[in-house]
C-alpha cells in the first residue's frame, strides 16, 4: 500500500503537473491534425452512447453523455477560434478548466462502456454475489451521472468566455 501511495504521489512530477497536462490536452493534443485525435475520441463516444442507447436503462445516460460531448465539442472549438483571433495566451488561460471538463466527459464515457457491459452479464443469469456487485456498479454509474457530470456545465459557462479576465488582470493590482 505505501508503495502505491508513492507511486501515486511521484506521478503528477514525472508526468507533468496539472498546469502543464492541461496546456498538452488543449495546445497540442485536441488540435494535433486538425483536429483528428479529438475526432476519434469523439466517434468512440458516439458508439458508447449509440450502443447504451438500445437499453432502457441506459437511455438518460447516453442523452446526458450526448449532451455533455456535443458541450465539449462546442467549447473545443470556440478555444480553438480564441487561438486563432487572440493568440496562445488567451487560449490556453485556462486549460486546467478545460482538462477538467474533458476528463469528466471521459470518465462519464468510461462509465457507460461499463454500463452496457454490466446489462449484459446481467443478462447472462449471473449468481446473486455478482449480481449485487453489477448493480453496487451501477449505482456507482448513476451517482457519477448525477453528481459529477453536471459540473461540465459550470466549466463549460467559463471556458466559453472570451474575456481574458485572468490575461488582463494587471499584476499591480496585487502588489502592496
Amino acid at each position: 500500500m505505501e508503495q502505491y501511495y508513492r507511486d501515486a504521489r511521484i506521478h503528477p512530477i514525472h508526468e507533468g503537473t496539472t498546469g502543464i497536462q492541461a496546456m498538452d490536452l488543449l495546445g497540442r493534443k485536441v488540435i494535433m491534425q486538425n483536429g483528428e485525435a479529438f475526432s476519434l475520441f469523439a466517434t468512440e463516444v458516439r458508439d458508447a452512447i449509440a450502443a447504451a442507447s438500445e437499453y432502457p436503462d441506459l437511455e438518460a445516460y447516453a442523452r446526458q453523455l450526448a449532451a455533455c460531448l456535443s458541450d465539449l465539442e462546442k467549447t473545443s472549438g470556440h478555444l480553438i477560434n480564441i487561438a486563432q483571433t487572440l493568440g496562445p495566451e488567451y487560449f490556453l488561460a485556462d486549460a486546467t478548466l478545460y482538462l477538467e471538463l474533458f476528463g469528466i466527459a471521459a470518465v462519464g464515457w468510461q462509465w457507460l462502456l461499463q454500463g452496457i457491459a454490466i446489462h449484459k452479464a446481467l443478462g447472462e443469469g449471473k449468481p446473486k454475489k455478482d449480481r449485487n456487485f453489477y448493480h453496487g456498479k451501477i449505482a456507482v454509474m448513476k451517482y457519477f451521472f448525477a453528481y459529477e457530470l453536471p459540473k461540465t456545465s459550470g466549466l463549460m459557462t467559463r471556458l466559453m468566455q472570451a474575456d481574458g479576465l485572468t490575461v488582463d488582470t494587471p499584476t499591480e493590482l496585487f502588489n502592496d
